[in-house]
């Protein structure tokens, strides 16, 4: 097993579309953090994309991307992106030109 130390830093993403939709959270929060365990990542933050919220946490997402901390970004399904498989493959391409991986844990 690889010291925490060592291990590459895992963001997680994900975009929930009920307010009240807790446990959905919840439960793709622990997918994604027994995810980054079995590939031997750190999770650090997940960001999480709310429709009540003003500020854009994929904007946010990306912004820390850019900062270099993380080499993985780990996301439920690439729905959580959008809906629309050619949009999809244009967001994992952003996120990758950043020199970051995109780990999908539906797949």
């Amino acid at each position: 097993m690889t010291p925490l130390a060592s291990r590459p830093l895992a963001y997680g993403y994900m975009r929930i579309i009920g307010v009240g939709d807790r446990f959905r959270m919840t439960l793709l929060h622990r997918q994604m953090s027994a995810f980054a365990r079995g590939q031997e990542f750190t999770l650090g933050q997940v960001f999480v994309e709310v429709p009540t919220c003003r500020e854009s946490s994929f904007e946010r997402l990306v912004s820390r991307l850019k900062q270099g901390d993380a080499t993985e970004l780990i996301v439920p399904t690439l729905d959580h992106f959008t809906r629309f498989p050619s949009l999809q493959e244009g967001v994992v391409a952003q996120i990758e030109a950043l020199g970051v991986t995109v780990w999908v844990v539906g797949d």
